[in-house]
C-alpha cells in the first residue's frame, strides 16, 4: 500500500465540489465521496493502474461523476494534486 498525501489545491477542489453538490442534494454529496473513496483506495493499492498523462501526472476518473483525480507517484508516496471536473475549461 502506498501513502497518499493531498496538496492544498486538492483540498480546495474537494471543498468546492462539496459546496456545489450540497446545493443540489446531501445524498449526492454522500454518493460523490463514497465513489471518491473507492477510487482513492484503488489508487492506494495499485497506483500504476492508470497511465501517465502529462508531466508524470496520472488521472483516475470517477465512474459516476465527471471528475478525475490527478496524482503523481514518487517511490511509495502518492501525491494528489487536483480533483478536476472533466468537462470544465479553465481560462489561462
Amino acid at each position: 500500500m502506498h501513502e497518499i498525501r493531498f496538496r492544498f489545491e486538492a483540498y480546495v477542489d474537494l471543498e468546492e465540489i462539496e459546496s456545489y453538490y450540497s446545493e443540489i442534494s446531501l445524498t449526492i454529496v454522500s454518493m460523490f465521496f463514497k465513489e471518491f473513496s473507492k477510487t482513492l483506495n484503488l489508487i492506494e493499492q495499485q497506483p500504476n493502474l492508470f497511465q501517465e498523462r502529462y508531466r508524470k501526472i496520472r488521472i483516475a476518473h470517477l465512474y459516476k461523476f465527471p471528475y478525475g483525480i490527478h496524482y503523481k507517484i514518487t517511490g511509495n508516496l502518492v501525491t494528489v494534486y487536483r480533483i478536476l471536473h472533466t468537462k470544465r475549461y479553465f481560462k489561462q
